[in-house]
């Protein structure tokens, strides 16, 4: 099996080289494609693409330095490129955990029939230090919806998928990933759980959900005004949808408990 990974990057030089490790430094039955698309970094990262490209070890990895229109047309063009079984993309403040690859490839080659497959992230500082853990259970669209999204970085994609031509919609800017995984269930797509954390989110100041707050929260309503099927004034959906969130958050909490007890 290979797995291609995408990594848009843009003036990262500050974290890419962790993502970068993480993924050389996957190990087991398969092999890894990683396409870098960079957008002309200033910063260093041209530097540190260029010690990866000499020393690759065991990844097959391919760099592209070149304008691009956003991290979601960057995305879209490194799955243009990818020519692995399983796609996915992981940010350049993100990182896989050591042997996450391992369990993805050994989950699909025995789980033929699931098309999207996705785990647990932890959320971390700067420093790598954990700030909380994010713990899936289960796949369900009204939760996707209304609660949250499943984690891109902890999200892998059959190829299948991308061939028939399923990509991100170059419209959303920071929920581009939650209206891709709406889109794949609502067009029947298979999704899986898998209980183990693959990866790592960073949270900092300059995370695209936190410089594009109001937009994250437009385009969150836009995606739930256009695929909840929810009839009635704004005002009216604005009150359905907070008591839909309320219940999956309690759905969590119990779940969470009962796992505890």
């Amino acid at each position: 099996m290979k797995i291609s990974i995408v990594t848009p990057s843009y003036n990262q030089a500050g974290f890419i080289g962790k993502c970068i490790d993480s993924v050389r430094n996957q190990f087991g039955d398969f092999t890894v494609e990683h396409i870098i698309m960079d957008n002309c970094s200033s910063d260093g990262t041209a530097a540190l693409l260029a010690e990866y490209s000499s020393n690759p070890g065991a990844v097959d990895v391919k760099i592209v330095i070149e304008p691009d229109e956003g991290q979601t047309s960057a995305i879209n063009k490194g799955f243009g490129m990818a020519i692995g079984d399983v796609v996915c993309w992981l940010n350049t403040d993100e990182y896989y955990a050591d042997g996450a690859l391992s369990k993805v490839a050994e989950f699909m080659t025995n789980n033929l029939e699931v098309d999207v497959l996705f785990g647990d992230c932890d959320f971390v500082d700067q420093t790598s230090r954990l700030v909380k853990s994010k713990r899936e259970h289960f796949f369900s669209k009204s939760m996707l919806l209304h609660y949250g999204f499943i984690p891109s970085c902890a999200t892998f994609v059959r190829r299948r998928v991308i061939d028939r031509g399923v990509l991100l919609r170059l419209e959303f800017k920071v929920i581009m990933d939650g209206d891709w995984y709406i889109r794949m269930a609502k067009a029947g797509y298979r999704f899986a759980h898998i209980p183990c954390t693959l990866a790592s989110f960073t949270w900092h100041e300059n995370n695209i959900s936190v410089r594009m707050a109001a937009r994250r929260k437009r385009e969150r309503r836009l995606l739930q005004d256009s695929y909840s099927n929810i009839r009635g004034p704004r005002w009216a959906k604005t009150i359905i949808y907070g008591l839909i969130f309320y219940f999956w958050l309690a759905v969590r909490v119990l779940r969470r408990l009962l796992a505890i007890l």
